[in-house]
């Protein structure tokens, strides 16, 4: 009787997991992208979630949060904010930008035979100088047919969902309308 009860208590916290992903590291492409806009300045100052997101992987496994107890949208803010920090465009007198993720889904490749996963995001960042962009990304990544290893790859692959959804901002010919 013991062993049922200890097994369900196993059982039980492992529905509770948190997983998370690794802290944001730069993207050298985004850098590059960036290099163009040297002496401009600006900062995220708010990034909001108007979707619901619940962050449910498998549903037993666990839920998958941004890293040191942020949520997805702050995670993406201070990435964001790391990315302009690192090419020298970050500052606190610059011009704003106020996100929004419009879409934050994931897939854990569960009930496929080839087990692919997904990130899609979905962001609408708008200047303090009334212009705004907005662009959507889908990172697609190698998952698995064990759920727990599934869960930890979809959390792992968050961060390259992340950087490549900013290299879609830094990118799009829009951008330096936004920094002005």
């Amino acid at each position: 009787m013991r062993r049922i009860i200890a097994l369900t208590g196993i059982i039980l916290l492992a529905g509770c997991i948190t997983i998370t992903p690794g802290r944001y590291s730069t993207l050298v492409d985004n850098q590059q992208a960036l290099k163009k806009y040297a002496g401009s300045q600006a900062r995220v100052t708010a990034m909001l979630t108007p979707v619901h997101y619940s962050g449910s992987c498998r549903l037993v496994t666990g839920k998958i949060l941004g890293p040191d107890g942020m949520s997805i949208a702050q995670y993406v803010q201070k990435a964001f904010n790391d990315e302009l920090k690192t090419a020298n465009i970050y500052s606190d007198s610059g011009v704003s930008f106020v996100g929004s993720l419009t879409e934050i889904n994931f897939s854990s490749g569960h009930g496929g035979l080839l087990a692919n996963g997904w990130w899609d995001l979905s962001l609408s960042l708008n200047s303090g100088n009334g212009k705004s962009i907005k662009v959507a990304n889908r990172y697609e990544f190698e998952s698995s047919l064990d759920r727990h290893v599934a869960c930890d790859r979809t959390a792992r692959a968050l961060t390259p969902a992340v950087q490549d959804l900013i290299k879609k901002v830094v990118t799009d010919p829009q951008f330096g309308t936004l920094l002005r």
